[in-house]
């Protein structure tokens, strides 16, 4: 994986609008980590804090970017609220700045759940988001980003929800709920 893949995630994931996550690019982002893991080689796999911080900085992007997909296939308050979260997050100056900034409002990704089951590739987008969350290596982060690159290149950012919907509703069901 490399940097220009993560920039082009994340430029996917807000196209037509720049991504404007970070400070500074969604490169030198990726770069740092990258950096970051070289002098950890050199000091003979010791995890510093610079290493843990740019891990981080990436798999918020990364997560960021599948929440921004769930925003557009599915513009829901819950899903913007976690967006939000997400990119107060980026702001932090240390790993323990965005657990004091995550840790409080942790129950708005609960929230991602309702009402986004409704077509395949929201699931999918959602399974990638929480494959983020779980990631505790760079190779696994540089997995979902080449899975969720490819899925984004099938996803249909202008048809509507009823044209997502798998099968139509059963009228008697509906009668019966009625």
């Amino acid at each position: 994986m490399s940097a220009k893949s993560f920039a082009l995630l994340l430029e996917t994931a807000f196209a037509p609008e720049q991504p404007n996550v970070f400070p500074t690019s969604a490169i030198a982002v990726y770069q740092k980590l990258e950096q970051a893991f070289k002098a950890s080689r050199q000091q003979q796999g010791r995890v510093t804090d610079e290493l843990h911080f740019s891990f981080e900085m990436v798999r918020l992007g990364v997560a960021i970017a599948f929440v921004k997909v769930l925003v557009r296939l599915a513009d829901n308050e819950n899903t913007h609220e976690v967006l939000q979260l997400l990119q107060q997050a980026v702001k932090a100056k240390s790993v323990k700045e965005i657990d004091k900034t995550i840790q409080p409002k942790v129950a708005l990704f609960d929230n991602l759940y309702h009402e986004i089951f409704v077509n395949e590739q929201r699931e999918e987008i959602l399974a990638l988001f929480e494959g983020t969350l779980d990631a505790g290596s760079k190779e696994e982060l540089d997995e979902l980003m080449l899975e969720g690159l490819a899925l984004l290149q099938e996803i249909d950012f202008n048809a509507t929800s009823d044209e997502d919907d798998d099968e139509p509703l059963d009228e008697d069901f509906i009668k019966s709920i009625q």
